[in-house]
């Protein structure tokens, strides 16, 4: 596996992937028509306008022989590192490509100030809840939310200290 940092012209793998990722992960929680019909259209657009107007932080690519394995896109808001994306291609769960991408995801915004680290799931999504609890995450209450259009409910997962993440992960602090 090779890690590098995504440019604009990943912007459409990182759309698919992600779309295949919620198919999967997301089937039992989500209508079909969202994730079959609009998702595709939606992800396209977002990476695209992404690419078009960076958002501080960073978006890391898992990449193996057959292409891109994941990606971990992470934000730095103020001195919190927010972990917006971490998917990984249907069939890789529990290889620990999604640990390596997050530690190195948040050890970079760690490097670059980030204290705290957060992270919101889809409330049901119990194997991504107990994989971040795992790692030291604590979860907060659910709260209604829309998605798409749709009615969910959220739950966000925090890090009061990111390094704690990034180590779980095992991941080097570099201090």
């Amino acid at each position: 596996m090779t890690l590098r940092e995504a440019m604009a012209a990943d912007a459409a793998a990182i759309a698919d992937l992600l779309t295949a990722s919620w198919q999967e992960a997301y089937r039992a929680l989500l209508p079909r028509d969202l994730l079959h019909d609009r998702l595709p259209g939606l992800h396209s657009a977002m990476w695209r306008d992404h690419f078009a107007a960076p958002r501080p932080g960073i978006v890391l690519l898992a990449e193996g022989t057959d292409g891109l394995d994941g990606f971990c896109a992470a934000w730095l808001q103020g001195d919190e590192a927010y972990v917006d994306n971490l998917h990984l291609r249907p069939g890789l769960r529990g290889g620990g490509t999604g640990r390596v991408l997050l530690g190195h995801a948040v050890a970079a915004l760690v490097a670059r100030g980030a204290v705290r680290a957060a992270l919101t799931i889809i409330e049901g999504n119990d194997g991504a809840r107990r994989f971040y609890e795992r790692l030291g995450g604590v979860a907060a209450e659910a709260h209604a939310a829309v998605l798409h259009g749709v009615p969910t409910r959220y739950r966000r997962i925090g890090w009061t200290d990111a390094r704690v993440l990034v180590r779980a992960c095992g991941v080097s602090v570099l201090e």
